[in-house]
This record gives structure tokens, sequence and C-alpha cells, in this order.
């Protein structure tokens, strides 16, 4: 069964990934949804010194401005905008407003590529700390409040999946003797086209992490848990958490 669902998925991505050539440049539209729920587009090109190169165009930190989200301004944001570009080796353009990675071969594409879309994601979580209801990043908010109730973790741990790829999770809560690891992923926004950024992670660490159990973390005070993405991760095992129900999870979580 298991081989089964992999097949599927790696067919459907196949089928959803659009390249199209420009001469100059090469379009990628991906299966990844942006703020506004259009697909994320890509651009590669090879540049003059011989590198590769694949870049957002300035998209997202574009639409966050327009949205009055400003990166680069107030201290907590931009720490945490610095270090998502830390985590997923990502670089940022200051002049043009590019999210980019470069790279010398095109056997390092995939991997590159990946990477972006997962500093994308995360950094478009924050057009929600524009809104006044809003005191912090969400993940900073899951951070505060497993310290507070005894929850041991690791943040921002990546693993190599089968793919190749680096799978970096939000937080890690280690083995015991009596509950298994648990690799989590915080939703700032679990919509129905939102599930398949965390799934694409689980799914491709299940052979190297055979003894871990998967979980979302679902910030569900802004937008509902949608119900495709509930079924969509449920249907590969993926345990979903919703925050707002968080006082009576939280022991579940603990390592005894």
């Amino acid at each position: 069964m298991i081989s089964d669902l992999k097949s599927l998925f790696d067919k459907w991505n196949s089928k959803q990934l659009k390249l199209e050539d420009h001469s100059d440049f090469i379009e990628i539209t991906t299966p990844f949804v942006d703020m506004h729920h259009d697909y994320i587009q890509l651009f590669f090109t090879k540049e003059k010194n011989g590198k590769f190169k694949l870049t957002d165009d300035g998209h997202i930190i574009s639409e966050l401005a327009i949205l009055g989200v400003d990166v680069t301004n107030a201290k907590k944001r931009k720490q945490f905008f610095n270090t998502t570009l830390k985590v997923f080796g990502v670089a940022f353009d200051s002049q043009t407003d590019e999210l980019f990675v470069t790279f010398d071969t095109l056997e390092d594409y995939p991997k590159k590529q990946h990477n972006l879309l997962q500093c994308m994601t995360r950094v478009s979580d924050m057009l929600l700390t524009s809104k006044n209801t809003v005191a912090s990043i969400f993940s900073e908010e899951i951070s505060r409040f497993f310290e507070d109730n005894n929850v041991f973790f690791s943040p921002d741990m990546g693993f190599i999946g089968k793919t190749g790829n680096q799978q970096t999770f939000d937080f890690v809560i280690p083995h015991s003797k009596k509950k298994r690891e648990k690799l989590i992923k915080a939703v700032n926004t679990p919509s129905a086209d939102n599930y398949t950024s965390p799934l694409i992670s689980f799914i491709d660490v299940q052979d190297v992490r055979p003894n871990a159990d998967f979980i979302v973390v679902a910030n569900d005070y802004n937008v509902p848990i949608a119900d495709k993405f509930a079924s969509s991760l449920k249907n590969y095992n993926v345990e979903i958490l919703a925050w707002s129900n968080r006082n009576n999870w939280v022991d579940h979580l603990r390592v005894i």
C-alpha cells in the first residue's frame, strides 16, 4: 500500500510541475500555492559565471510589502526572515526583492528548488503577523508553549530524504522508551491547498525515519482547518493537532 501511495503521489507531482522554455530563462510552475492561493512560479537561468540560478523574481517579498508586511523592518520579523534564509540556504537580493538559490551542477536542481519552495512557504506565513491579533510568528508561539509545558524538542532539524533532498521540520521531539520520535510541521494557514508541502516532507523521510510519528500543528484561529487539508494528511497517517485545542493534546507530546 505504501509503495502504491508513493507512486501515485510521484505521478501527481510530476504532472503538476510545468516547465516552459522562454529562451533566456525557463519558467517553472509548481503545485505549491502562495498567499493568494495562486501556483508559485520560479525562474531558472544560467548565469554568465556558469552557475545556475533559481529565483522567485521578487514575488513573495513584493506581495508581502503590498499587503503591508515589511520583512526587514520590525525586529521580530527581520530575525525570523534571516533565520529562515539560513535554515534553507536561500539568498536574498534587497535591490530586487528576489529570494534565490545558485548551484554549480544540474544534479543539484531538485534539492535547491525544494529548499527554495520551503523557504518561500515559511516566509509567506509572515502575512498573518500584519494583523493586530497576531503578536508573533506561529512557530515562535509553539516554541513558547512547548517550553512552558515541558515539551522537549529540537527546532529546525533537517533529514536527507529518499529523494536526496533535505527535509526540514519545525520541531523534532526525541523518542523515549515509551514513545516514538515525532517530526512536526507547523502550518499557519491550513487551507485546502496547503497540505502539499508538509506531506512531501513526511513522505520523503518515511524510509529514513521509519520509527517516527508525523504531526502537523495547524493554526485554526485565523483559518479553519479545511476538510481537504485534513483528509489529505490523514490518508498518509499524518496526525493533525489543532492549535486551539493545544491544552488537550500537549501531554501526548511530552517525553516520558
